[in-house]
């Protein structure tokens, strides 16, 4: 017989913040995460410079949502350098705290207080308190697939196949050879698989895609069918529609998050590493998407393939509730299950 629990013991649920970031693949990896626990979760913002004024606001945030016993999980990462600010929260929030770091991208010396979190996700790492990803965390679940499908399905269904989806990024704070030189070779280099193929081109930029680049990538790929949509003035659905209908990919190698997300569809990526427009660790990455054999290099020719998606998002996620579930059940729920 199951036992009947007061209610002061239903649907206590552990807190759960995500610090926020103007890096948007690093916001949407958090925010992935934390609609992928299924707990809820709320914004904080990031450190200001003034600890005890921030750590004064978190802790009147949590008494005013906790119930003064609840967990608290909080996810931050890579973007702004707030690794010391958000370990110091361990004083404040001591047993109650799982604190968990996504780190797309990390310095060959990580920052010396990085281990300090509870839990780290890294590409790049590997360890006890580390989950080692396949590609980065992103916001995409097979239901937000199938949903956008759905309601693109007619503005795709009109367009010849096979589709191919071009997913274009731009410059990182470290290269900035996105240029209009490398975006006519690249649309070279696109355009000869899209003749070999036949169908259709879909392109959608990023925030980083410099306008003299863009336009010389669709100059080159106006020869062939090809539609273009400015993510700037489209509905993110849109773009999850694309991952959806598309047939294969072809990413620039500077986005870890596109290519992480057109790695979750499960269909062929090829991936532009170019030197002169991707980071060393860019290439180190993506190199294990390759390795793992969701990805292949641009190069003239190609040839289908599948493997298995992977879902680093997914592979955090059960990670928490595997490692953590005492943690992630307050106190009160656990009396509750003693003395029933």
């Amino acid at each position: 017989m199951t036992a009947a629990y007061p209610k002061a013991c239903k649907n206590v649920q552990p807190l759960v913040w995500v610090v926020d970031s103007a890096y948007t693949g690093e916001l949407h990896a958090r925010i992935g995460l934390a609609e992928r626990l299924g707990y809820g979760y709320e914004m904080i913002p990031t450190p200001n410079g003034d600890a005890i004024a921030y750590e004064q606001m978190l802790v009147k945030r949590y008494a005013d949502n906790g119930d003064g016993d609840s967990s608290l999980l909080i996810i931050s990462g890579t973007g702004e350098d707030t690794t010391a600010e958000i370990a110091n929260l361990r004083s404040l929030f001591t047993d109650r705290l799982i604190n968990v770091y996504l780190a797309s991208i990390l310095p060959d010396e990580p920052h010396p207080r990085l281990y300090e979190y509870d839990l780290i996700a890294s590409p790049q790492l590997a360890g006890a308190s580390i989950v080692t990803m396949v590609g980065v965390p992103h916001e995409l679940t097979r239901e937000s697939l199938a949903t956008a499908y759905l309601k693109h399905e007619n503005d795709f269904n009109r367009l010849p196949k096979p589709i191919i989806g071009v997913l274009v990024g731009g410059n990182t704070r470290y290269c900035d050879g996105f240029n209009e030189v490398h975006a006519k070779r690249f649309a070279e280099r696109v355009a000869r698989i899209g003749k070999s193929l036949g169908g259709c081109l879909v392109v959608s930029n990023s925030r980083r895609t410099p306008d003299s680049a863009l336009v010389a990538l669709l100059d080159g790929l106006a020869a062939l069918s090809c539609v273009f949509f400015d993510w700037r003035q489209v509905e993110n659905s849109l773009y999850q529609a694309l991952l959806a209908h598309a047939d294969l990919f072809i990413v620039t190698g500077d986005s870890l998050s596109m290519c992480s997300e057109a790695a979750f569809t499960g269909k062929p990526l090829l991936v532009d590493l170019s030197a002169n427009a991707t980071e060393s660790y860019h290439r180190e990455i993506i190199g294990k998407l390759i390795d793992y054999g969701a990805a292949r290099l641009l190069t003239k020719h190609f040839e289908p393939w599948t493997y298995a998606p992977p879902d680093p998002t997914g592979a955090i996620a059960d990670t928490i509730r595997t490692r953590f579930q005492d943690r992630l059940q307050p106190a009160a729920i656990r009396n509750c299950v003693e003395t029933s």
